[in-house]
């Protein structure tokens, strides 16, 4: 074929267009591959910043509750300065010649921080210590506390609380157990009622008993996104039961 001729340039011509095609097929293809790795890294990236928004907020939750406990104290010690010291003009005003009457006096309070679940979960956890403040001038004596707990069923509360039975015989000087169920059917109450009957075992002359660590969990689906716990210190010392100052109250809107 004559490389001159018309036939013979448009041949060459059609090889070109089609090199060029081909070429141009290829950088699309490469180009859509990326723009899928770019959708897979968007969703990657969203997800890591839904996970460290979670943690930020869980990590705020628990600081506002410490901070919220700490002002607690201070205010019954304020409240206990203030006490003291008007008993102390009283004494001084009345020459010393009435004696300060000796009594049972405590307080008790939670301090616990909430934990949310991640995407996709409901299950939420609550972990905390409970305490008990003796400002009396007596120990306390045959110390009960019952834990309160609503919706019944739905909440489960666990901690460092062991069957008394493992205290008979060889295991009576256990120093691993500090408290335990304080009545026998104590499943019972549980199941039925949503009471948590416990005492501690140790010497109750300390100012500040601790149930330390307790754990709280639940789902938010069956308790409608609302629990609460209360507390009632009981003491052999013929007082009426006290509840606690605060109270753990959770609620999601």
């Amino acid at each position: 074929m004559d490389p001159n001729s018309e036939l013979f340039r448009a041949k060459q011509q059609v090889i070109y267009y089609r090199a060029e095609i081909a070429q141009y097929k290829n950088k699309i293809s490469e180009l859509e591959r990326l723009v899928e790795k770019e959708v897979v890294r968007n969703k990657y990236l969203q997800g890591k910043i839904q996970e460290l928004n979670g943690e930020k907020i869980a990590g705020l939750q628990e600081e506002i509750q410490k901070l919220r406990m700490r002002v607690m104290e201070l205010e019954v010690e304020l409240e206990e300065e203030k006490n003291i010291q008007n008993t102390s003009n009283s004494e001084l005003v009345n020459g010393g010649e009435h004696t300060k009457e000796v009594g049972v006096e405590f307080y008790s309070y939670f301090n616990y921080s909430v934990i949310l679940p991640p995407e996709g979960d409901d299950t939420i956890s609550i972990y905390g210590d409970f305490t008990i403040v003796n400002t009396g001038d007596v120990p306390l004596k045959d110390v009960v506390v019952c834990f309160k707990v609503t919706p019944v069923g739905s909440v489960t509360l666990s901690g460092k609380i062991s069957d008394p039975k493992l205290l008979n015989g060889p295991g009576s000087e256990r120093e691993d157990i500090e408290w335990v169920w304080a009545i026998e059917d104590w499943r019972d109450r549980i199941q039925k009622k949503g009471e948590h009957w416990v005492k501690p075992i140790r010497s109750t002359v300390a100012i500040k008993i601790t149930l330390n660590a307790f754990e709280i969990i639940f789902s938010e689906d069956a308790c409608n996104g609302k629990v609460k716990v209360d507390s009632f210190v009981y003491s052999d010392n013929n007082t009426p039961p006290h509840a606690s100052l605060n109270k753990i109250y959770f609620q999601i809107p």
